[in-house]
């Protein structure tokens, strides 16, 4: 059979199986995931039913999006390797999460009246129900504002009761009673704020660390079940917990990777992104910081495997991070699942070389990492290439569409291009129908949410890459930051994970049966016109401005030609051989521009549209 033209279901779509890939037909994707906290019980089956046709190479995600993806990383080496649950596992995951879900959110004793209020505003009920719910949750973690509040009108209320006569004592108790409403009212608010704004920042800026070492029997908290479902995917047993490097296959992290696993998280006290494992070597941690972040074998292995550093001993008792082949899969999914107020930010350490100080007087100082999609909630830039192997499917999570509200056909409230042309237009986000406060409210949220996904937004409309973006709707009462969302909930977002990779299936791994133009082949080729039109601009503009600098200009040959004591003196070329081959390879690229523009025939009539950009951007 040849398997290089079609992608066949493994096991006859049965159960994937855990046994080791030899002998079965290999093709290659990558998989990103949106970031929606709750929102990731939708991946589990995405993963499971692409699994049955494509073998993860790259995976990445932002948030909750770096949870599934590091759990479809997992159950990735849990089949190549043949120990662990695999796919299998994964597939039960959802089931489990019914249930369980809120049980992963455990807040601290200091914060957990705060929590409390938290649940009881996200509440199924509407209106009064939901004040009455937020009520009876704020007097029962606040009693002692309550009575605080209430003292002056009881007072008031004993006064008018014990002198008050006729129409002065119903005047009396009528005022007694509005000022015990709004004396409890602002009690509450004073207690709440009061315990927010000292517990919070005490708890690392969230309400739930992920992390209780009092547990005393009860149900694992966040970041102890995450870790242990990565190492029981993956099939890792004792205490060594799944690193980097087991993922790739090796410490080298030049080599090609046998599972590359990467994510997003936000460095909020030097405000930019970070990619998940880091490339640099500038960070620390806080041994007793951790162990309150994370389990006791997760700080011991990061304690045991600590990179080379010559400041180690100088900077005690900080440890410097382990190199990214030795990181645990779990620290980085944590750092990326830090969704602000509601779980803790995670602080490394790192030397602020911009202050003016002596070199012996450096110190590392706390760095606030916080969630990935911050900055990026929906990296689908990752794993991009020019002209790709085999696809990157991303898994785009938005609400309902006012013209397409929800169906009992979950198929139905999933949605992809099928068309070279679907995708391009804009999602728009409303608020002025609401009443006056709603309008407000909306108007900020969608400042905050521009700032947070236009970048993204604008990608998924790009050429090569909306057509492999699946879109799966929600609604309020579904995903974000619902924690007590009931199974039946969950099992809607779970179906609809599965109906997101049977569109992706039908769409990149079998030939076309419904009529579609979207394919592999045509994903390859859309991907092939776009980048060549853009090559034939960035050349055009490079030809011009090399062959025709200003006239006070030093060109850019002569430049190449300058001796060693001629300005600038930075990024000099590191031998005349070097020199030589650039100078030569300029022309020659140079020329080849000239003659595209000569040639009368251009890459870019047809190409595919909106027209993106090539440009240099930092790598994030």
């Amino acid at each position: 059979m040849d398997w290089a033209g079609v992608a066949r279901p493994w096991n006859g779509g049965a159960a994937v199986s855990t046994t080791p890939m030899t002998a079965r037909p290999v093709r290659h994707c990558d998989m990103v995931m949106k970031g929606g906290i709750t929102s990731g019980v939708i991946y589990p089956l995405t993963a499971v039913e692409l699994s049955k046709d494509y073998v993860f190479k790259n995976v990445g995600g932002t948030s909750a999006g770096a949870i599934a993806a590091a759990a479809v990383a997992a159950a990735e080496q849990g089949r190549t390797v043949g120990t662990g649950s695999g796919f299998d596992g994964l597939a039960k995951l959802p089931q489990w999460l019914g249930p369980n879900l809120s049980s992963l959110f455990q807040p601290s004793r200091a914060t957990k009246p705060l929590f409390s209020l938290l649940i009881a505003g996200m509440g199924r009920s509407r209106g009064f129900g939901r004040a009455a719910a937020l009520l009876g949750a704020a007097v029962r973690g606040f009693p002692v504002g309550a009575i605080v509040g209430l003292l002056p009108g009881l007072i008031l209320g004993v006064a008018v009761v014990v002198s008050g006569r006729g129409f002065l004592l119903v005047w009396g108790i009528v005022c007694a009673v509005v000022l015990a409403i709004l004396g409890v009212a602002i009690g509450l608010i004073a207690a709440v704020v009061r315990r927010a704004v000292r517990a919070i920042p005490e708890n690392y800026y969230g309400l739930c660390s992920g992390y209780t070492d009092e547990q005393a029997g009860g149900p694992a908290p966040l970041t102890t079940w995450l870790a242990d479902t990565l190492d029981g995917l993956a099939g890792k047993a004792g205490t060594e917990p799944l690193t980097f490097g087991d993922l790739w296959g090796g410490s080298d992290p030049t080599a090609e990777r046998r599972v590359n696993l990467e994510m997003m998280t936000t460095n909020l006290t030097q405000g930019r992104p970070y990619r998940l494992p880091f490339d640099t070597d500038a960070f620390f941690f806080h041994p007793d910081e951790f162990r309150k972040l994370f389990p006791k074998r997760i700080v011991d292995w990061m304690l045991r495997h600590p990179r080379p550093s010559e400041q180690a001993d100088r900077f005690r008792p900080l440890v410097p991070l382990p190199a990214a082949a030795d990181l645990p899969v779990v620290v980085a999914t944590r750092m990326s699942l830090s969704f602000p107020l509601l779980i803790s930010a995670v602080p490394l350490h790192a030397v602020d070389y911009s202050r003016r100080l002596a070199p012996e007087d450096r110190r590392p100082e706390r760095c606030w990492f916080s969630d990935g999609g911050i900055t990026s909630n929906f990296p689908v830039h990752f794993f991009d290439a020019p002209l790709p192997n085999w696809p990157t499917f991303a898994v785009n999570l938005r609400p309902f569409h006012p013209d397409y509200p929800p169906q009992q056909d979950q198929e139905k409230n999933v949605w992809m291009p099928s068309s070279n042309r679907g995708g391009q237009r804009e999602w728009w986000t409303r608020w002025e129908e609401r009443p006056p406060a709603g309008r407000l409210v909306g108007f900020g949220r969608s400042i905050l949410d521009t700032m947070q996904n236009w970048m993204d937004n604008s990608q998924t409309r790009v050429p090569g890459y909306r057509d492999r973006v699946v879109h799966v709707s929600h609604t309020k009462d579904e995903g974000g930051i619902n924690l007590t969302m009931p199974e039946p909930v969950i099992g809607r977002l779970t179906e609809r994970g599965k109906a997101a990779a049977e569109l992706l299936r039908r769409h990149f791994a079998v030939p076309s049966q419904d009529g579609t133009e979207l394919t592999w082949d045509n994903h390859r080729w859309v991907r092939y016109r776009s980048m060549m039109s853009l090559l034939e601009t960035t050349a055009a503009k490079l030809s011009k401005t090399y062959l025709h600098p200003e006239p006070a200009d030093v060109p850019i040959d002569q430049l190449s030609l300058r001796s060693k004591d001629d300005p600038p003196n930075g990024y000099r070329w590191a031998d005349l051989a070097q020199r030589d081959f650039a100078r030569q390879a300029t022309t020659d690229f140079v020329q080849l521009a000239e003659e595209w523009r000569a040639a009368g025939e251009t890459f870019t009539e047809g190409a595919p549209g909106p027209s993106p950009d090539l440009r240099i951007m930092p790598k994030v």
